[in-house]
C-alpha cells in the first residue's frame, strides 16, 4: 500500500476533551482498575548519571585519573558504569523475543502474547521438558484479563496489564558480583547462615533491611547457593504492576529464581494476612519444584499482619563490613594496585564508621578514579561537607557583597545549573529569592551586589560564558543540592517547585533546561524524592514537553531509576482525569524509544493513556503508529483483546480510532479485520465511534480520508466496499451517508455510493431472512 498524502498533516481533534466531564463509555467498570501506588525504594547511592556535566568544556579533574571509568550505575554491581553524554540516551536493551508456550492455542485466555526478555526466552527454551508437579501445573496457573490489560505470556503461564507481575531477567553483571570469588558476605554471620537455611527449608525468604545495605546481591547470592541448583536455571526480577500484593499472581515457573521487591509501598498497598499467608504456600509448593523466592523490605514497610504472618521466613539483613567490600569491589575495577591504599590511616575514622553496602562501593570508585592517594578522596565520601560549611556559612561578608541568602541562592542555583550560562544561574537564583519573599523588582537587583560579586561570593567560576562550582572538586555540584535537601527537610516541597520551575521557565535555554532535568534525576535517586519526577512531568509536560519525553524515556530505561519511571508511567494515567499535557506527555513517550526497547510496557500504559485521550490526537495516533510499525503482532494481539471485552471501553475505541489516522495502522486494522471475529471487531468499532457524540465526527472525517484513499488505489477499494458495507448496513448509521449527496454529483457510481448499494442490498437480503 502507498503512502497516504493526507498524511502529512495530522487531523486536529474533533472536539476539545473536557476531563471533568463524565464519559460513560470510560465510567463502566472503573472499579475493577484501580491500580497500586506502590514504588520501589530506590538505592540512594546508586549513581544515576545521564552524561557528564557541560564541564568538559576545557575543564579536567586534577585529582582524577583521566583513563579511569566513571561510577557505577547499579549499586548492586560493582561491574557496571556509567556512560558519557550531555544528552540523555538510552542504555542498549536485549531485542525481545516471541515466546508461546505449550498450549497456548487451547488456553483459556485469548489475550495477546507480549515478547519475552531474551534472557529469559533462552532459558524457556532449555526448560520445555522441565516436569510439571501435580496440584501446581503450569497450564492451570491461569490470571484474568483485567481492565486495559495486555497479556504477557510465557510458556503456559499468563500475566496481564493491570493486575500482573512482570518478569524481566536478572542483567549478567549483577549475577557476576555474586560470584563465590566475589561476593562479601554480611557482617552478621547468623542472620546470614540463618537466611540460607530459612530460603532452603521454605522456598522464601524476606530479607528486611534499609536500602544500600546490599539486599539485592545478598539475593542473589542466595538464589544461586540454594538447593540443587541446575544450569539452566534462570535468575528473574519481578516487577508487579498490581492493585495490591497478590501472590497468586506471583509467577510459578520451575527451575526460577526470583526477586521481589516491596520496598516504600504506600499505606493503602501494604500487603495484608493473606498476602502472607499466600507467601509461605508459594514457598512450601516452590521448594518441591526448584523454585525460590527472596523478598526484599525494609522495617518500615515490613509491619502489621502480613509481618506476622511471616514472621518464621523474615530475616534482618546486615550490610558486609565496608573495608573488605572496598578492597573487593577495587579488585572487581581493576584497581587492584590500590587495594594497599585502604590500610592508610587516611580512612581509619571511614572502618570505624563501617558505611553501609552501597556508600562502600562509592568509595571503591572514588578511590578508582583518583589521580593519587589523598584527603581529596575522603572529602568527596563526604560529599564536601568542610568545603560546604565555610561556603554556606561565611565567617563574615566582604564589603560590598550580597548578604548571606542571596549568596546561598547563587550556591544553590549554581550547582542546579552546573555548566550552564551565567544568566541562567542569575535568573534561577533570583527565583529562589522570590519564591523566599525577598524583593527582587528591578530596583531591589540594581541595589544588590554586582553579577560579578555575586558569582565571586559564592565562588563559581567562568568559563566562556559558562558557570562552574570548582571542577578540581568532583561531583562538588551535585553534592551541594543533596546537602541542600537533607539540611532543610521542612523545605523540600518549596526547593522542589523552585527547581523544578526553573527547567520549565522558557527564560532558561534548552541546553541549560537539559543541564538542570539532568541534575533533577540525579538528585531525585539520592534523596528518595520521588515527587521529583512527578513534578519534572507536570511542569515540563506543556512547557517543555519535548525535554521531558526525552528525559523521563532514558530514566525508564535505566537499571536504577526504570522501574520507578515506568511505574509512575502507569500511575499517572489513572482514572484521576489526568491533564491534557501529562497524557499527550506519556503518549509521546510510549511512542519514542521506549516502544523500541520495551515494547509491551510501552503499550499497557498508552492503554491507560489512551482512556483519557481525544478520539483523535497527533500524540496517540503517533503513538501507535510507532508501535505497529515496531511490532504489528504485540498491537494486533492487544486490540483484538481491547475490542473483545463488553462494553467496548474508551482506550479501545481511541487505540482503533488513532491506528486507523496512520498508514501504518490502517495496515494492521485491514489484516485485523480478514479474519472472522476481526472483521466483527472492525465493524463493530467503527459503528460505536459512530454512535457517541463525543467521537463521530472525528471518525466521519477519518471515514472519509479511507474513502479518498480508496479512491486514489492507496487503500484497497474492493475490500473496503465491502467493510464499510457492513459498517452502515443497519439504516440508523446511512444518515451518515447523506454529506456525500451534495458535494458529489456522480454519487452513485463514486466509492461511497457502491458502499450505500452494497449496505441497502444487504439490508434487504437480511430482512428477507428474517421472514422466511
Amino acid at each position: 500500500m502507498t503512502e497516504d498524502p493526507r498524511r502529512d498533516n495530522e487531523p486536529t481533534p474533533a472536539s476539545p476533551f473536557d476531563p471533568t466531564t463524565p464519559d460513560p463509555d470510560l465510567e463502566r467498570g472503573l472499579d475493577d482498575e484501580q491500580e497500586s501506588g506502590a514504588t520501589r525504594r530506590w538505592h540512594w547511592a546508586d549513581r544515576f548519571n545521564f552524561g557528564r556535566p557541560p564541564e568538559s568544556i576545557g575543564a579536567s579533574h586534577p585529582q582524577r585519573d583521566p583513563s579511569g571509568s566513571p561510577p557505577a550505575d547499579d549499586v548492586d554491581s560493582v561491574a557496571a558504569s556509567a556512560t558519557g553524554g550531555n544528552s540523555f540516551p538510552p542504555p542498549p536493551r536485549p531485542p525481545a523475543v516471541a515466546v508461546e508456550g505449550p498450549g497456548a492455542e487451547n488456553s483459556e485466555l485469548s489475550g495477546p502474547t507480549l515478547p519475552m526478555p531474551a534472557g529469559l526466552a533462552d532459558t524457556h527454551a532449555v526448560l520445555d521438558d522441565a516436569p510439571e508437579h501435580e496440584g501446581t501445573s503450569q497450564a492451570s496457573h491461569v490470571q484474568n484479563v483485567g481492565p486495559y490489560g495486555t497479556g504477557y505470556q510465557a510458556h503456559s503461564q499468563h500475566f496481564y496489564g493491570g493486575d500482573f507481575v512482570r518478569p524481566q531477567p536478572v542483567a549478567a553483571p549483577d549475577i557476576d558480583a555474586s560470584r563465590q570469588y566475589r561476593f562479601v558476605a554480611p557482617r552478621n554471620a547468623a542472620q546470614w547462615n540463618h537466611a540460607q537455611k530459612v530460603l532452603g527449608e521454605h522456598g522464601v525468604v524476606v530479607l528486611r533491611a534499609a536500602a544500600g545495605t546490599g539486599r539485592r546481591t545478598a539475593a542473589l547470592r542466595l538464589l544461586t547457593t540454594v538447593g540443587l541448583w541446575p544450569q539452566q536455571r534462570a535468575l528473574v526480577d519481578l516487577e508487579p504492576e498490581w492493585v495490591k500484593p497478590d501472590a497468586a499472581k506471583l509467577p510459578t515457573q520451575a527451575h526460577h529464581g526470583y526477586i521481589l521487591d516491596l520496598s516504600e509501598l504506600p499505606n493503602d498497598q501494604r500487603p495484608g494476612a493473606s498476602f502472607g499467608q499466600g507467601l509461605l504456600t508459594y514457598g512450601r509448593i516452590g521448594v518441591n519444584e526448584a523454585r525460590y523466592l527472596v523478598v526484599l523490605t525494609t522495617p518500615d514497610d515490613w509491619e502489621g499482619q502480613c509481618a506476622e504472618e511471616t514472621r518464621s521466613i523474615t530475616v534482618e539483613h546486615s550490610s558486609p563490613d565496608a573495608k573488605p567490600l572496598v578492597q573487593q569491589a577495587l579488585r572487581d575495577l581493576g584497581s587492584e594496585d590500590r587495594v594497599h591504599w585502604t590500610e592508610d590511616a587516611l580512612y581509619d575514622e571511614i572502618w570505624q564508621s563501617n558505611p553501609p553496602a552501597q556508600e562502600a562501593r562509592r568509595l571503591a570508585h572514588i578511590i578508582h578514579q583518583a589521580a593519587s592517594n589523598n584527603s581529596y578522596i575522603i572529602d568527596e565520601f563526604r560529599g564536601w561537607n568542610h568545603y560546604l560549611d565555610d561556603l554556606l556559612t561565611p565567617d563574615h561578608d566582604s564589603h560590598g557583597g550580597p548578604d548571606l541568602l542571596s549568596t546561598r541562592a547563587t550556591v544553590w542555583a549554581g550547582a542546579l545549573l552546573h555548566g550552564g550560562q551565567k544568566q541562567s544561574v542569575l535568573h534561577a537564583s533570583d527565583s529562589l529569592l522570590k519564591k523566599l519573599r525577598v524583593p527582587r523588582e528591578p530596583s531591589d537587583i540594581l541595589a544588590d551586589a554586582t553579577s560579578t560579586h555575586r558569582l565571586k561570593a559564592a565562588r563559581l567560576e567562568r568559563d566562556n560564558g559558562r558557570v562552574f562550582h570548582p571542577r578540581d572538586k568532583h561531583d562538588l555540584a551535585p553534592a551541594i543540592l543533596k546537602n541542600l535537601w537533607e539540611e532543610f527537610p521542612t523545605q523540600q516541597k518549596l526547593l522542589r517547585e523552585w527547581a523544578v520551575s526553573v527547567a520549565a521557565d522558557r527564560a532558561v535555554s534548552d541546553d541549560d533546561a537539559r543541564i538542570a532535568v539532568r541534575m533533577l534525576l540525579r538528585l531525585a535517586e539520592a534523596v528518595h524524592d520521588n515527587a521529583i519526577i512527578d513534578a519534572i512531568a507536570d511542569n515540563l509536560a506543556e512547557r517543555r514537553r519535548p525535554l521531558a519525553v526525552e528525559a523521563l524515556t532514558s530514566a525508564a530505561l535505566t537499571p536504577s531509576l526504570g522501574r520507578h519511571v515506568r511505574r509512575r508511567l502507569y500511575q499517572w494515567m489513572l482514572p484521576e482525569a489526568p491533564t491534557p499535557a501529562l497524557v499527550a506527555l506519556v503518549a509521546d513517550i510510549c511512542g519514542g524509544e521506549l516502544a523500541e526497547h520495551e515494547p509491551s510496557i510501552a503499550l499497557t500504559r498508552l492503554a491507560r493513556a489512551a482512556a483519557h485521550a481525544p478520539y483523535l490526537s497527533p500524540p496517540m495516533v503517533g503513538a501507535f503508529r510507532r508501535l505497529a510499525s515496531i511490532n504489528e503482532p504485540v498491537v494486533m494481539k492487544a486490540l483484538e483483546t481491547w475490542l473483545a471485552e463488553e462494553p467496548t471501553k474508551r482506550h479501545a475505541l481511541v487505540a482503533f480510532l488513532s491506528l486507523a489516522a496512520s498508514t501504518e495502522g490502517a495496515q494492521l486494522l485491514l489484516r485485523l479485520s480478514m479474519e472472522p471475529h476481526g472483521r466483527r471487531f472492525f465493524v463493530r468499532a467503527w459503528q460505536q465511534l459512530l454512535d457517541s457524540d463525543r467521537s463521530r465526527t472525528a471518525a466521519d472525517e477519518e471515514l472519509d480520508h479511507w474513502g479518498t484513499a480508496a479512491e486514489n488505489g492507496a487503500l484497497p477499494s474492493e475490500q473496503l466496499i465491502d467493510l464499510f458495507a457492513d459498517i452502515y448496513e443497519p439504516k440508523i448509521y446511512r444518515s451518515g451517508l447523506r454529506r456525500f449527496f451534495a458535494r458529489d454529483p456522480d454519487f452513485q457510481s463514486s466509492f461511497w455510493g457502491e458502499v450505500l448499494e452494497q449496505a441497502i442490498a444487504r439490508s434487504r437480503r437480511n430482512e428477507r431472512d428474517a421472514t422466511e
